[in-house]
């Protein structure tokens, strides 16, 4: 890890900046699935990353696999993130799960990449850390728990169940076998893997029926410029230059910035609390993230 005195200063706001992307993305989905199915959305969306990635990559010189056992890890984790991952997501929302649900159960995901970290990229967290995470599950049931409703359906339960699972087993791929990647090249690679099973599902399982709309369009340029190309590889940004726990426990803000943005947004009640969940959720994270000069942790 570097010196965090020679970094620039623009890497201080990167966690920031994700967790900001990242909430809106709840409500970005909800909009698209409204007028579109999920694969079918999911395969537009890849199709409009590669538009967009081919072109630079290939005008900026990017770095492109040396063999195809590393093009095939970019893929892998690809595959995992953008078509695995976000079916589990996106088709719970598509049956009704409330937003609320939805963040509540993703937040489960700094804890498991806590838990498997250890043993998969020898990370070692100290009580602090560990103190930190529980405060940060703590802050996501206050954020979310007076929002829970019982009226998902059981498939969207069962369709959302692995979902934390499922983006750490993404995460820690990715950290552990494309280190290497280079962004917009990884971005063509990633999409053209996952773009391919997820149109394959959409002609599997879908009508494929697209009813237009300029509020479906905005969701999809939105999840494709600034959560596909730009939340996604800030959040891999952050996993090469620390530890996956750290990264990972940003998500613990989520459901609470969420809350705010739909209460500035959309005129929803921002209860006491979700506000005193927010609040825990944010000392959480710093616990997770603040060295520990006692163990000799890097920031």
């Amino acid at each position: 890890m570097s010196d965090p005195a020679t970094r620039p200063f623009w890497t201080a706001l990167v966690p920031a900046v994700f967790v900001l992307l990242w909430a809106l993305s709840f409500q970005g989905t909800v909009i698209a699935v409204r007028d579109i199915e999920p694969f079918t959305m999911l395969a537009i969306r890849s199709a409009l990353n590669i538009a967009i990635a081919l072109p630079v990559a290939l005008a900026i010189g990017a770095r492109w696999p040396r063999s195809w056992r590393e093009a095939a890890h970019i893929a892998i984790a690809g595959i995992l993130l953008q078509t695995v991952y976000l079916a589990s997501m996106i088709n719970a929302l598509y049956q009704g799960m409330p937003q609320g649900t939805a963040a509540l159960i993703a937040g489960l995901q700094p804890l498991i990449t806590a838990v498997a970290a250890g043993p998969l990229l020898g990370e070692r967290l100290g009580r602090r850390q560990w103190l930190g995470i529980a405060f940060g599950l703590a802050g996501v049931a206050l954020v979310v728990g007076d929002r829970v409703s019982g009226n998902a359906s059981t498939l969207a339960f069962l369709l959302i169940a692995p979902a934390p699972f499922l983006i750490t087993a993404a995460s820690l791929y990715q950290k552990r076998y494309c280190g290497s990647m280079d962004m917009w090249s990884g971005l063509v690679i990633q999409h053209g893997a996952a773009g391919t099973t997820q149109l394959a599902l959409a002609l599997a399982f879908e009508d494929m029926v697209v009813r237009w709309s300029w509020p479906m369009l905005a969701a999809i340029v939105y999840m494709s410029l600034f959560i596909s190309i730009g939340a996604n590889n800030l959040y891999f940004f952050m996993l090469k230059r620390g530890a996956a726990t750290k990264a990972a426990s940003l998500f613990y803000l989520t459901p609470g910035l969420t809350a705010v943005l739909a209460w500035i947004g959309f005129g929803e009640a921002l209860t006491p609390e979700a506000m005193a969940g927010f609040a825990v959720a944010t000392l959480g994270v710093a616990l997770v993230t603040r060295a520990d000069k006692s163990r000799g942790e890097a920031a």
